[in-house]
């Protein structure tokens, strides 16, 4: 087990640049981020492209995030010797535990003000915690890309008493690790105070732990609302949409009732009728898959107008095989549908091949069986998907290579 040094005293601090003069990061002086000068933010971007390898564009963009955040939180200047000492320590933490500079510059990118943290005081001892908890090289890398704000949330008063609560709603560390490295706007405080609450209620519906836990490390934004916001869903959720509680679907539909209004919902509802769609049809869909009522209108319409005015298809064969409306139109059916076009024309597929087949199935098992044999289709497969002949090529030789 890796032990993580806690004395950074003996650190040579690196030797930063002539040009670095005027880290001044807030003065109390300025009332606004416009007061926030060009040469503060050059400054501490030729430091972040020097030692963690961004580009101009990342580095400025950075440096005016962290001057601004200090600035809202009423922060006192730091000295170019302490920024300069604390940035190199944190770096040299980080990759002292095992990341790579990618993953500190992530963090960065993320939450600049990570640089300021003190290593001893901060970062080593929630480290350690989290260590405990059974974090991996791997789990840091992610908590920092997509969750490095846990850093700056209390230990004793809100890390661990959430670490423990989450222990008992998940049942094992694995899926705590997984639910922490979430990149989901939460709180430690909001774990007792509404997460807990709201499985409590839940459970009282009859919905089953191991669903629950389930959609929590999936989508955990829906437990993280009121509960008065949540039990308003549930109870819609089976009369609006006529989802049953013991349906894979619910929780789905917990999260379009608790992350849109009605009035939305039944705007979208109102594109499949302008359609022609029957409240039937509708329903049918709403039931089957209700994360299409959150796609944009311009969306829905376009799929519509594609299945129905170009295809053909009636909305009593859409309504239940909604899996295709489910795929993105221009990434994925339209590719597809372009490619077996062109296959029919030329005799390599029978007229009667289905679309919806060809759709569901996976990228790699689409490419071998309906493009890489064919190279009349290369190039209609590479425009509509955006996948270089190149790849294409390459692909279809290592097909041709397995197969002799």
């Amino acid at each position: 087990m890796l032990k993580i040094r806690s004395n950074f005293n003996g650190y040579q601090a690196l030797n930063f640049i002539h040009g670095f003069r005027h880290i001044l990061l807030y003065s109390t002086s300025t009332s606004s981020s416009s007061s926030i000068s060009t040469e503060v933010n050059s400054d501490f971007a030729i430091y972040l492209v020097d030692f963690l390898g961004f580009s101009k564009q990342q580095a400025l963009s950075t440096s005016t995030k962290l001057a601004q955040n200090r600035l809202r939180q009423g922060r006192k200047k730091v000295s170019e010797f302490y920024f300069v000492e604390n940035a190199n320590s944190v770096i040299t933490f980080f990759k002292q535990i095992g990341l790579e500079q990618s993953h500190i510059r992530n963090a960065v990118i993320s939450q600049p003000q990570i640089l300021l943290c003190n290593v001893d005081k901060n970062l080593i001892p929630k480290t350690q915690v989290l260590r405990n908890l059974g974090f991996s090289v791997s789990d840091f890398s992610e908590l920092l890309r997509l969750n490095p704000s846990i850093y700056f949330m209390g230990l004793h008063s809100n890390i661990v008493p959430a670490i423990q609560a989450l222990r008992e709603i998940m049942g094992c560390e694995r899926l705590v690790i997984r639910f922490l490295k979430k990149k989901c706007r939460w709180r430690p405080s909001s774990v007792p105070n509404l997460l807990v609450p709201n499985i409590n209620l839940l459970r009282s519906y009859g919905i089953s732990i191991e669903s629950i836990r389930k959609f929590l490390v999936r989508s955990p934004s829906p437990f993280f609302r009121r509960i008065e916001v949540l039990e308003n869903a549930v109870i819609k959720v089976e009369e609006k949409l006529g989802i049953s509680r013991l349906s894979p679907q619910f929780f789905s539909g917990v999260y379009l009732l608790t992350c849109n209004s009605e009035k939305t919902i039944e705007s979208r509802q109102k594109v499949f009728r302008s359609f022609g769609w029957t409240e039937s049809d509708v329903a049918t869909l709403s039931s089957s898959i209700p994360s299409l009522l959150a796609l944009s209108e311009a969306t829905i319409k376009k799929k519509l107008d594609f299945f129905m005015n170009k295809l053909g298809y009636e909305p009593s064969f859409l309504s239940k095989r909604w899996n295709l409306l489910s795929y993105s139109l221009e990434k994925r059916i339209l590719p597809r549908h372009k490619t077996l076009i062109v296959l029919k024309e030329k005799g390599f597929i029978k007229m009667d091949y289905l679309l919806e087949s060809s759709v569901s199935m996976t990228e790699s098992r689409f490419l071998k069986k309906f493009v890489l044999p064919f190279k009349e289709v290369h190039g209609v497969y590479s425009q509509h998907a955006g996948i270089s002949l190149e790849l294409l090529t390459l692909g279809s030789s290592k097909t041709n290579s397995k197969a002799a």
